[in-house]
């Protein structure tokens, strides 16, 4: 795609679910994390789910987002990042999630 092409472009569209991650790190006085999720992957699986009910697509992406990428036989780790308005406000932008 062309930023300078002529034809119209088709608008951004919100995803229809958000989610978050709830956590707690490796510190000993951890109290927890939350931080929404940007993950590109997260809302790429959103648009292919568009014909399937609300229900179904959430199952799957649970599937995909916890049961996956959190199964015991993974070592998950979350790429985090801010903005500069919000330099005290993380989201986890992405997960890595090699085997064990």
């Amino acid at each position: 795609m062309d930023l300078l092409d002529p034809r119209d472009k088709q608008p951004l569209q919100a995803p229809r679910f958000q989610a978050r991650y709830r956590y707690r790190c490796h510190e000993r006085r951890c109290g927890g994390h939350e931080q929404g999720l940007l993950d590109w992957e997260f809302v790429a699986l959103q648009r292919h789910l568009a014909g399937r009910s609300d229900e179904e697509a959430r199952v799957l992406l649970e599937a995909r987002f916890l049961t996956m990428m959190f199964d015991e036989g993974r070592d998950p780790a979350f790429y985090v990042g801010n903005q500069a308005k919000r330099a005290h406000v993380f989201s986890v932008l992405g997960v890595y999630y090699p085997q064990r």
